[in-house]
């Protein structure tokens, strides 16, 4: 929705699809920025990349099992069942994977890896801020979301009273046990550093922040997709 002198607006069909890829080229972007740096991901990347390490499956079969179950439990939380969301959740979620991919390659061939780790800690959390970011924009959409990301609005609107930061945390909470027990049955763990811990205690200010700066116009709607 837009608010635009005390009057709510929907959002048109162009302003939708303008909306959706801008967060998406963003999120991917952050995303393979984390990933590329070797500083910490965002916490549902790095517990499927724990499963990939304990497993030695594909990280990808887990990513795409952990969007079909959410997007799943997404309906059952929201009280309503919206099959054209539960295909765009899905879509979102395969999207995004291919797109981090390729960010995260490209980043890679500059050479980040072999940069200090002085250099690859701002570059990793400035990625992370970016994600937050872009969470906030679909988020505010509502069309079209990574099913993890319309898990932390749900949870934000309908159980958690519109705090950002409860419902983002809840979310992770849960991410971060998939690696602690991974970590216990293999002796190892992946992926999680200080981009990691920062995403867990600070994206859901970041995503309130990016709420009241970025695209100040666009407001929260109706959560359950039905409009």
């Amino acid at each position: 929705m837009y608010y635009i002198d005390g009057q709510f607006y929907q959002l048109g069909y162009k302003q939708k699809i303008s909306f959706f890829f801008i967060s998406l080229i963003i999120n991917s972007f952050g995303n393979g920025l984390s990933v590329a740096s070797a500083m910490g991901s965002a916490p549902w990347t790095a517990s499927a990349a724990n499963l990939s390490n304990t497993t030695g499956w594909q990280i990808s079969i887990f990513l795409a099992i952990t969007a079909v179950s959410v997007a799943f439990l997404n309906m059952w939380l929201a009280m309503h069942i919206n099959w054209l969301r539960l295909l765009g959740n899905i879509f979102f979620g395969m999207a995004f994977s291919i797109l981090v991919g390729v960010f995260a390659n490209y980043f890679v061939s500059l050479g980040i890896r072999q940069l200090s780790w002085w250099w690859r800690i701002p570059l990793d959390l400035f990625g992370i801020w970016t994600i937050g970011v872009a969470i906030s924009i679909y988020q505010r959409v509502n069309w079209i979301l990574h099913p993890l990301d319309d898990l932390t609005n749900i949870l934000r609107f309908d159980y958690f009273r519109g705090n950002a930061s409860k419902a983002q945390m809840s979310n992770f909470a849960v991410a971060i046990g998939i690696s602690i027990i991974c970590l216990i049955i293999s002796h190892q763990i992946v992926a999680l550093g200080i981009g990691t811990v920062m995403s867990f205690l600070l994206q859901g200010r970041n995503i309130a922040w990016a709420d009241r700066h970025i695209f100040k116009r666009l407001v929260h709607g109706d959560i359950t997709g039905a409009s």
